[in-house]
């Protein structure tokens, strides 16, 4: 949020659509919820619904974990420029841009059934620590300094032939499941 734009939690919540609504407060009401625990929590999922606009993350200042599902094509811009702790990033979606996220801290990105432009932009994104591929082919993986880790599962493929020595890479046998669901959102 910008410094010179204020934050209005009724017409934030007014502007929301239905889906944004029971991802946050787990109804479509329209009348608004209490704001304070929304906007204090650390967590988010949209739990396998796609959300079709990743914009009111902008909003949420305090959110530094994220499991976000989408179809189709995906504006990354309101995530860029802020820190994760964890971001996922699900579809079915198809030319996936990350490059969108460059200069964006992101200590853990998971990418689930998405195709992506490439991971040559994931030179651009900060402190990249791990990394999980799941339900696709990735290409190649550049070389990435701080990468400590890749997580391979089922239906993940990638090309670690140009990696870093040295890259821990797990390979799991089985779906992936999210790290945590909506009743894990709370402060």
């Amino acid at each position: 949020m910008d410094d010179d734009e204020e934050f209005v939690w009724d017409e934030f919540w007014g502007n929301l659509w239905p889906v944004w609504r029971r991802v946050l407060a787990g109804t479509d009401a329209e009348e608004p919820p209490p704001a304070e625990p929304i906007l204090r929590r650390r967590r988010l999922t949209t739990d396998y619904a796609w959300v079709g606009t990743f914009e009111p993350v902008r909003w949420l200042t305090s959110v530094t974990e994220a499991l976000l599902w989408d179809d189709n094509g995906m504006d990354l811009g309101p995530l860029a420029g802020r820190p994760w702790e964890l971001l996922q990033l699900a579809g079915p979606a198809a030319n996936i841009d990350l490059a969108q996220l460059s200069g964006t801290p992101v200590r853990r990105l998971i990418l689930s059934n998405v195709d992506v432009d490439g991971l040559a932009s994931l030179k651009d994104i900060i402190g990249l620590e791990s990394l999980t591929l799941a339900h696709g082919d990735f290409g190649p993986l550049p070389p990435l300094d701080r990468l400590a880790e890749v997580v391979l599962y089922a239906e993940g493929e990638v090309d670690l032939s140009a990696a870093r020595p040295g890259l821990r890479v797990v390979r799991r046998d089985e779906i992936y499941l999210p790290p945590f669901g909506p009743d894990e959102v709370g402060i």
